[in-house]
């Protein structure tokens, strides 16, 4: 390679590696020193990276800190400073915490994905940056032009002992100024020790730890020993909701051979609803979905207690469980407020609004149910009645052509459904909301097979919280069998209290 080629190049070289330089600087700096606010489990909480190779939760003056191996490329790791929560007592706080604990994978994901973004966002703030560093001295090289720097550069060899002198000085500066900087805070005495990480083993030696929570290490000092009573209690919570919920995820494949498996051209749904909160189910109902070969996830509503914002972990776990399936959601009356409605959305989750849709094959409608209902209050009216709903929903299915008929028909009320069912303007149509099992009933209309039916809780809620260590009735799934995009076949999967798996027949449609 000529010298000219060279001197042609190596300006661009030059600036090409002060670019790369000064982006993966910049961008290491402010993503070292980021954080990004969210919702964890029932709790506010601040997120930021570290290079500590540990996830560490913070959970304030009164509980221990944790920490545990994050096993991430590059030594990267997790703090995650907890605040505030709307328990109302400390014990309910930590059975709360330790029950969303037990089944994590929601929760996980969504500090996963806010570090993601928070790389993504720093990486290009710190492009940003070379970008304009390159373009200020390729600016500022463009200006001095050929002869100034020609002639600086003679003045340079013309005077090198100078421009020594000048730049040892330069140098004696710039550490005068550093040391002045971080030099009295390495000279003052350290008052507080370094934190000392027990083993929850150690700290809890009674207990016989699974496998996850053998790597699970506690801040000592005051909070793990004054606390070790509720650290206990946490533990043995989860434990007991991991072996619950775990047991029963395992049992999916002893009863797999009597779940119905779909033939050619068939396409099997899941419906879910009034999950209240109880992520326990969601991995033992994404095995009973793998099992009968399912693509298509039906969640018809309830799946918080509130709607409140604390709740998404419920959406998270949801939409980690499900996340190789297509999801056709509703919100039910305790999901009403819009927070749960848009956290379904931001997730993929297909959310039916009174618009004829089709997914898979299958055309649907529905709408999500306009009452309002929060934890342990009454209903609180809303734009519309459910009767209301019911009428304004049947006008749009009957109004639809013959060949693109409502295959299936999603609400959370029953009520909602009566109109159009009984105006025979849909082929199944589908609700929750009673937390009991109701049909199917199948009625002909105008010479048309119309079925309706109602799944049970599948969160095994006896009221409007469902977040337990165990069922406190039995947990349902119906799985819904379609031909070429239209329904032939139904059969129910249900929990029960004590931990078994029963699998109903599975009921032809009529067509």
């Amino acid at each position: 390679m000529t010298k000219t080629r060279l001197r042609a190049i190596a300006p661009w070289a030059a600036l090409s590696v002060l670019f790369a330089m000064t982006s993966i600087v910049v961008g290491l700096l402010v993503f070292a020193n980021d954080s990004q606010r969210i919702t964890i489990g029932a709790h506010a909480a601040t997120v930021s990276p570290t290079f500590d190779r540990h996830a560490t939760l913070d959970l304030g003056a009164v509980l221990p800190r944790l920490r545990m191996p994050s096993n991430e490329p590059l030594g990267l790791g997790v703090n995650i400073d907890v605040q505030e929560t709307n328990a109302s007592n400390l014990t309910d706080l930590i059975n709360r915490d330790a029950l969303i604990a037990a089944q994590p994978e929601g929760e996980i994901a969504r500090i996963q994905q806010a570090v993601q973004q928070m790389a993504v966002d720093d990486a290009l703030a710190g492009a940003g940056t070379g970008f304009l560093v390159v373009v200020l001295v390729a600016t500022l090289w463009t200006m001095i032009g050929v002869r100034r720097r020609r002639e600086l550069w003679h003045l340079v060899h013309r005077h090198e002992r100078r421009v020594e002198h000048r730049a040892v000085v330069v140098l004696v500066a710039l550490l005068i100024t550093v040391a002045s900087i971080i030099g009295p805070g390495r000279i003052r005495g350290v008052e507080v020790p370094p934190t000392q990480w027990t083993p929850l083993a150690t700290l809890l030696p009674e207990l016989d730890l699974d496998q996850q929570l053998q790597g699970v290490e506690v801040a000592a000092g005051f909070s793990t020993t004054g606390g070790v009573g509720f650290v206990k209690t946490a533990v043995e919570t989860y434990q007991r909701s991991t072996q619950f919920y775990g047991r029963l995820k395992d049992k999916v494949g002893g009863v797999k051979g009597q779940i119905h498996q779909p033939g050619k051209d068939e396409t099997v749904a899941i419906q879910l609803n009034d999950r209240h909160d109880n992520i326990g189910m969601d991995p033992v109902a994404a095995a009973v979905a793998k099992a009968a070969g399912a693509k298509l996830m039906i969640d018809a509503g309830d799946d918080t207690s509130g709607g409140q914002s604390w709740e998404a972990f419920s959406i998270n776990s949801l939409r980690q469980h499900f996340k190789d399936f297509t999801v056709v959601a509703v919100a039910g009356n305790h999901d009403a407020g819009g927070y749960i409605v848009d956290q379904m959305r931001k997730s993929g989750f297909t959310v039916l609004d009174s618009k004829p849709v089709e997914v898979e094959g299958i055309r649907f409608l529905g709408d999500s149910d306009p009452t309002k209902t929060g934890l342990g209050t009454g209903n609180i009216p809303g734009k519309e009645t459910v009767e209301q709903q019911s009428k304004r929903l049947a006008d749009i299915a009957c109004a639809q052509p013959p060949d693109k008929r409502i295959s299936t028909f999603v609400v959370h009320d029953p009520v909602s459904l009566a109109d159009t069912a009984a105006r025979g303007c849909a082929t199944l149509l589908l609700s929750g909301h009673l937390h009991h099992q109701v049909g199917p009933e199948t009625k002909v209309v105008d010479g048309r097979a119309v079925t309706t039916y109602t799944n049970g809780t599948t969160g095994g809620a006896a009221y409007s919280f469902a977040l337990g260590y165990a069922l406190r009735l039995p947990g349902e799934m119906t799985l819904i069998t379609y031909l070429k995009g239209e329904p032939v076949g139904l059969q129910t999967v249900t929990a029960t209290t004590g931990g078994e798996l029963t699998v109903g027949a599975y009921t032809p449609l009529s067509s």
